[in-house]
């Protein structure tokens, strides 16, 4: 009442109090402090903003995460430089069935010629005089000799270990294919497990600062009941506890979800420290198949299945080529030929022919090249045997760990909805004032767990179980590309 006579007198213009006027200058000094620091703070939070240059956060979804990775990543580049590595040598290795046209030419410089002596009357005697006269002396050619010819040659006896050696490109070519698929596929699936590691960090994130509030709640209340003498002060000191834990549960994640940003970052190909908003809407895991189906589809189109049968068809064709080794060879030519200061050769010419040749003694090589290339058939068979073992297993682990998965994804979906309508209660019996607000925080913290181990779905080692078993038993049976489906 006081203060409401100070305060009238001041309107209408009378004298104000000493302890009025102190009243008023507070008043002004806190607003232009409460203005300042306002001020301040939008400064600070304009400078911090994810708009502004070299901080701007990029939206992604899961597919443009798995498309960048499979343009940029390292080991899918590599993987196709190296099929089109393949690619040259299959051509290169093709270029045996056709003729080859070259040229040689040279010119060379003699020290000496040939000379031939025409005794006189060798040639007979005409109107009673030798023919020739005297003697003569023929100079042969020249001394700068210049010889230039162009031969076509057609290999005929080689042209069955140029089968055999384009078999061996065509084989190899295939296998780096298939291997470049499944590199593929793994930095899709390492894509997708990143992915959804870092959604699933991001909602313990919230589920640790929700247990932060609810645990400074319950201190805060423990603090009132100490005060009153209703709880002990051991209790308010294990909620202090609790609160310090919640803080270091949230430090920790927080640095959990900065490791994981990077190796996304660096997985799709952007600097490592780009700052990414993740699209949590993803799509749902579709139908999968039956298990002897899978097995079905991985045991005839898998990519390492079908990299171990193109590795046996490469050594099956190196070993026919190392056996063609013993035919001889035999090559058809033409040629045409220009010569300039050569004896006895016309100054245009050509020639034809057949060449044979054949290495009598080799000191074993031939036979060595076999043997070595049997041995290298022999492992590509074996190899092949251990494949799809470990495809089968790795099918048969795959498909139960997502029918597994499945039945656990359904618990927590019912444990959400427990979870949901036990806060919804817990809310209104707050506005009741039946329960405290410590209750209500401790209600929204259990939902915000149930919510984060539905999307998590009782992983094992990170990511969407469900999810990623999905995409294992897709790239375990499937030689395309690892689909986007999520």
């Amino acid at each position: 009442m006081k203060k409401l006579t100070y305060l009238r007198s001041a309107r209408l213009g009378g004298p104000m109090p000493m302890a009025a006027t102190t009243l008023v200058a507070m008043v002004m000094a806190a607003m232009m402090l409460s203005g300042a620091a306002a001020a301040q703070e939008q400064i600070s939070q304009k400078g911090a903003s994810p708009e502004t240059p070299g901080g701007e956060e990029r939206h992604i979804t899961l597919d443009e995460a798995v498309q960048l990775a499979l343009k940029h990543n390292h080991l899918v580049r590599i993987s196709r430089y190296q099929v089109e590595e393949k690619e040259h040598a299959r051509q290169l290795t093709r270029s045996g069935y056709f003729p080859l046209l070259r040229n040689d030419s040279s010119v060379a410089e003699v020290t000496d010629t040939q000379f031939i002596g025409i005794p006189a009357g060798s040639l007979g005697e005409v109107g009673g005089a030798p023919l020739p006269s005297r003697t003569d002396i023929l100079n042969q050619g020249g001394k700068t000799l210049v010889v230039s010819g162009t031969q076509l040659t057609q290999p005929l006896s080689d042209l069955f270990k140029v089968k055999s050696a384009n078999d061996v490109a065509a084989a190899d070519l295939s296998a780096s294919r298939d291997k470049a698929q499944q590199t593929e596929n793994t930095v899709a699936l390492k894509v997708h497990q990143i992915y959804y590691r870092i959604l699933i960090a991001q909602a313990h994130r919230e589920a640790d600062k929700a247990r932060i509030q609810a645990t400074d709640d319950l201190n805060n209340e423990r603090v009132q009941q100490v005060k009153y003498g209703s709880s002990l002060e051991e209790e308010a000191i294990e909620t202090r506890a609790q609160f310090l834990e919640a803080k270091q549960d949230l430090l920790t994640t927080e640095l959990q979800l900065t490791d994981l940003s990077m190796q996304l970052n660096d997985a799709i190909g952007l600097p490592l420290t780009t700052p990414l908003a993740l699209d949590a809407n993803v799509r749902k895991v579709e139908a999968g198949c039956e298990r002897e189906e899978c097995l079905r589809v991985a045991m005839a189109s898998h990519p390492e299945i079908a990299e171990a049968q193109s590795e046996i068809a490469e050594a099956d064709a190196a070993v026919r080529l190392a056996k063609r080794q013993y035919i001889p060879d035999v090559e058809a030519f033409a040629r045409y030929s220009y010569q300039d200061n050569v004896p006895f050769l016309a100054r245009n010419f050509g020639t034809f022919g057949v060449h044979f040749g054949y290495d009598l003694f080799d000191g074993g090589r031939r036979n060595a090249a076999i043997g070595e290339h049997q041995a290298q058939l022999a492992q590509a068979k074996e190899n092949f045997s251990r494949v799809k073992e470990e495809v089968e297993l790795r099918v048969q682990t795959a498909w139960n760990k997502l029918e597994r998965t499945r039945q656990m994804v359904a618990v927590s979906e019912e444990l959400l909805s427990l979870r949901s309508e036990a806060q919804r209660v817990t809310t209104q019996q707050l506005e009741k004032g039946a329960a405290l607000r410590s209750q209500a925080d401790a209600a929204t913290v259990h939902e915000m767990e149930a919510k984060t181990l539905l999307l998590q779905s009782h992983t094992e080692g990170g990511g969407s179980a469900l999810v990623v078993a999905h995409q294992e038993l897709a790239m375990a049976r499937d030689t395309r590309r690892l689909e986007l489906t999520a």
